[in-house]
């Protein structure tokens, strides 16, 4: 056996017994709307300080046919303690304004294409950030998925989360989004080199976070990054799996933001947010 070729084999058997780790995505969409306003935009600060403000959150809690919430509002709970424990470093806290009850169990099988329009409509707190929980959630190529919400550019204080998915990570991830966090495998700018020297106009578009070829399938579950994957320049990729608005497993404990990433959010909050109390 040529030993050469053993690395290869080893990864190539661990990426595909990891792919199904990821059972649910995110289906937070790029739109074109939001591409220009990433051309448009003119940030006002460029470094981390502490905005020591507290938002609110509506709770939308459709119920199942049987009138049944299907939530445990502990592990809700828990999971608000990780979303302000993320956001910490720059004091920017979320508060539970209220907690409502949606009866008709159509909407629990919410669709974005088909009836989230109408359930928004019908139960919608404005100046408050309105998250939904529902049974099935489905995004715009009707795929089901953990959660899904819209970039600043669409003008919506929306976020949407499946019942089976109410855990930090994924509520952080749908809050980075949010505020104008990218995941850092994006594509939709262009791919990002893994020397970073495109990093001003690709991938995320955060410099100081390591250029990520997708972390689906490519971690083990003692997270360690497994994967001989390579970019255009044919360098290979030194992705973290510790950032929130990375594919890394739920098993790795997400654990930051970046510096840059932090400068985002508080941009987004001072120029396009900043009516939410």
């Amino acid at each position: 056996m040529n030993h050469l070729k053993l690395p290869v084999m080893i990864v190539f058997i661990l990426s595909s017994l990891f792919t199904s780790a990821q059972i649910f995505r995110c289906g937070t969409e790029l739109t074109d709307d939001q591409r220009t306003f990433e051309l448009a935009l003119t940030d006002s600060i460029t470094s981390v300080f502490e905005i020591n403000r507290t938002l609110h959150i509506t709770l939308f809690i459709v119920k199942d046919a049987s009138g049944e919430t299907d939530v445990n509002m502990a592990e809700f709970s828990g999971a608000l303690i990780g979303l302000n424990s993320a956001f910490g470093k720059i004091a920017l806290n979320f508060g539970l304004s209220s907690v409502r009850y949606i009866d008709n169990y159509h909407f629990n099988d919410l669709r974005k294409n088909e009836n989230e329009s109408d359930m928004v409509a019908q139960n919608f707190m404005i100046n408050t950030i309105n998250v939904y929980l529902v049974s099935h959630l489905y995004d715009g190529n009707d795929q089901e998925v953990c959660g899904y919400t819209y970039y600043p550019a669409e003008g919506k204080d929306i976020i949407f989360l499946s019942k089976s998915c109410i855990a930090e990570e994924f509520l952080i991830e749908q809050f980075g989004h949010f505020f104008n966090l990218y995941h850092t495998h994006e594509r939709g700018f262009a791919e990002e080199l893994a020397d970073g020297s495109n990093c001003v106009t690709a991938g995320d578009l955060c410099c100081d976070t390591p250029a990520d070829p997708d972390l689906t399938g490519k971690v083990t579950p003692d997270c360690q990054y497994a994967s001989l994957a390579r970019d255009a320049n044919n360098d290979y990729y030194t992705p973290s799996v510790f950032n929130y608005m990375s594919f890394s497993p739920g098993e790795c404990h997400k654990c930051y933001f970046s510096s840059e990433q932090y400068i985002r959010i508080l941009n987004c909050i001072l120029l396009v947010k900043s009516h939410l109390w």
